[in-house]
């Protein structure tokens, strides 16, 4: 019996089984009727199931990711890395994430520690942190990434009970699922560049992405080849 999308075809009906077999029994040809389908069935169940299959390959959440549209749960896995970025534009001067390099540590080793989380790469870049982890389960990475972001706000700004400092981090920290391979080496290669930019500045990082600055007295560049041989 043929399908459709898995689906088993519509049975024939026996009375126009009966009517076809009398008919080649009389030597008149007659193509077996075709059942018919209802369409409209298929294409509300493939509207919703396109809602459906958008949420389910979303990788990507908070940040400016759906800013000013309806909240939604923020995709966790336990099977694959996650790039997380925390970002403050309080974290200037006094405040900047850098001068307090050594409490971001330990802050992070502390909360990864209690909450089981495994940290493959990590940059302070002053305004913003980069973070590569891996969580056993959904409610650790909730906890550690509250906790942490917590516990770095109340060591920068010194905030404790009576004496807050408001908000110190930007709207909700962005995060992404990271696949193995190409894109998790990607994403390792990002980071180092931000750790770059972080300790060296942007300048140094701009420099080994894009190359010495070309300006109008600069000698011309070699070609690949090596140097042009001299004319005689």
């Amino acid at each position: 019996m043929g399908t459709f999308d898995g689906e088993p075809a519509p049975a024939i009906a026996e009375s126009e089984c009966a009517n076809l077999a009398a008919h080649q029994s009389n030597g008149t040809k007659q193509h077996c009727p075709r059942a018919t389908i209802d369409y409209s069935e298929f294409m509300q169940l493939s509207l919703f199931a396109r809602d459906l299959n958008a949420e389910l390959v979303r990788t990507e959440h908070g940040g400016a990711v759906r800013r000013g549209r309806r909240k939604l749960e923020r995709p966790v896995s336990v099977r694959r890395p996650m790039h997380l970025v925390l970002t403050s534009q309080r974290a200037r001067g006094p405040w900047s994430l850098r001068k307090h390099e050594h409490a971001v540590r330990n802050a992070l080793r502390t909360m990864a520690r209690r909450f089981g989380i495994r940290i493959y790469d990590f940059a302070n870049v002053g305004t913003h942190l980069h973070l590569l982890v891996r969580a056993r389960r959904r409610d650790s990475f909730q906890a550690f990434l509250r906790s942490f972001a917590g516990l770095i706000a109340r060591r920068v700004t010194g905030a404790r009970r009576g004496k807050p400092c408001g908000r110190f981090f930007d709207a909700i920290a962005w995060s992404r699922v990271v696949s193995w391979g190409r894109d998790y080496l990607g994403v390792r290669h990002y980071v180092f560049r931000n750790q770059i930019e972080g300790a060296e500045g942007a300048n140094v990082r701009r420099a080994l992405e894009e190359g010495p600055v070309r300006t109008r007295h600069a000698q011309p560049p070699l070609s690949r080849a090596g140097p042009r041989p001299a004319s005689h």
